[in-house]
C-alpha cells in the first residue's frame, strides 16, 4: 500500500496535522500489520503519528484493524480483566503478577498479554515463568488457565503475530509509537472484559480517556502506571479513570510514605518478594490492594447488567 497521501496528512506536525478518516486509518493500520508498506514509509508514518498523536476516531479504526487479525480469542461468560504488559521494570520491582494473583484470589479472571522479553527491562512474562504461573500459547490453554488458576499470560507473538512483528520495529526505529498505544487496547476475549490501560505520559492518558469516553459498551481503567506497567506507583499520587459505557468516575491513589520493596528489581529478587507476599510472610502492598479493589469493583459491575 502506498502511504504517501496519508503521510502527507499526518506529517504536518502536532498542530497542523489532521486526523485520518475511519477508512484511511483502518486500511493504513491493516497494511502496516500485513507488512504491505515499504520501510521508508513505515518509518515516516511511525514518527509522524508519534508527533501528531491519535484522535479517538483513529484509535477506534486502528483497534478494528488489530482486532480482526487476532490469531485467537478466549471465550468466557464471566468478565475477564485484561492487563496489557509491554513496559516491564528497570527501577522498581514489577509487581504486575502480584496484582493478577490478588485479583484471582478475589475470583476475578485475569488475562495478561505482552512481550516475552525486553533487553533493558524485567518483563511480566519472565516473572510469570519464574513464579510458575501459566504462560499460554493457544486459546484452549488460556481458557484452561482462567478456569483452573484464574490467570494466564499470553505472549503477543502467540496471540497476535502480525502485531508482534510491527511492535518489534521499534528496535530499528528507536522509539515507541502508535502501535504501542493501540496494543494496550487489544481485547482477546469473546465475552465481557475490563481493560486496565496504564500509560506513562499525561497526553497519552488524555487521549486514551477521550477514546473510552466514546465507547458505549466498554469497561476500563485508565491511569499512569508504574513505569508503564498496569500497577500503581507506591509513592506517587495517581488519578484513576474508571470507565463504564462511556461514563467515567475518578478515583485517587494518594501514595504511601514508605514501603518495603527490595532495592533491586532483577528477576529473582522480584519473584522472591512476590512469593513472600503470596506465602503470607509479607503483607500485601497497599497500592496493589487498592488497585485490585477498584478492578474487582468494575468487574463486578460489568458482570451485573443495569436494568
Amino acid at each position: 500500500m502506498n502511504l504517501a497521501p496519508i503521510i502527507k496528512e499526518i506529517g504536518r506536525g502536532a498542530s497542523g496535522a489532521r486526523g485520518l478518516d475511519t477508512e484511511a486509518a483502518r486500511s493504513s493500520f491493516a497494511a502496516l500489520l500485513a507488512g504491505d508498506v515499504s520501510d521508508v514509509q513505515l518509518g515516516a508514518w511511525w514518527l509522524a503519528m508519534r508527533v501528531k498523536g491519535e484522535t479517538p476516531g483513529e484509535l477506534a479504526a486502528f483497534v478494528d484493524a488489530m482486532q480482526t487479525t487476532l490469531a485467537w480469542r478466549v471465550r468466557s461468560d464471566e468478565p475477564v480483566v485484561v492487563l496489557p504488559c509491554y513496559n516491564g521494570a528497570r527501577q522498581l520491582p514489577n509487581l504486575t503478577p502480584l496484582l493478577a494473583w490478588a485479583l484471582a484470589q478475589r475470583s476475578v479472571r485475569v488475562l495478561l498479554h505482552g512481550v516475552r522479553a525486553d533487553p533493558t527491562r524485567v518483563t511480566t512474562c519472565e516473572l510469570f515463568s519464574e513464579l510458575g504461573f501459566p504462560v499460554v500459547e493457544r486459546a484452549f490453554d488460556a481458557e484452561q488457565a482462567l478456569t483452573s488458576d484464574g490467570l494466564g499470560f499470553a505472549p503477543i507473538d502467540a496471540l497476535h503475530p502480525l502485531l508482534a512483528a510491527l511492535l518489534s520495529r521499534r528496535w530499528q526505529i528507536g522509539v515507541r509509537s502508535t502501535p504501542h498505544t493501540v496494543t494496550k487496547l487489544l481485547d482477546p476475549v469473546d465475552g465481557p472484559t475490563v481493560r486496565a490501560v496504564a500509560l506513562t505520559h499525561g497526553d497519552y492518558i488524555d487521549r486514551m480517556s477521550a477514546y473510552f469516553a466514546t465507547q458505549s459498551n466498554a469497561s476500563a481503567l485508565v491511569f499512569r502506571g508504574c513505569e508503564g506497567e498496569p500497577i500503581l506507583h507506591p509513592k506517587r499520587a495517581v488519578t484513576l479513570g474508571l470507565f463504564r459505557n462511556g461514563v467515567s468516575v475518578m478515583h485517587e491513589w494518594p501514595g504511601v510514605a514508605e514501603h518495603d520493596l527490595p532495592d533491586t528489581c532483577d528477576l529473582q529478587t522480584t519473584a522472591a518478594y512476590i512469593q513472600s507476599v503470596i506465602g503470607g510472610s509479607r503483607p500485601m502492598p497497599a497500592w496493589i490492594d487498592a488497585l485490585a479493589q477498584d478492578v474487582h469493583h468494575l468487574a463486578h459491575e460489568t458482570a451485573t447488567p443495569h436494568l
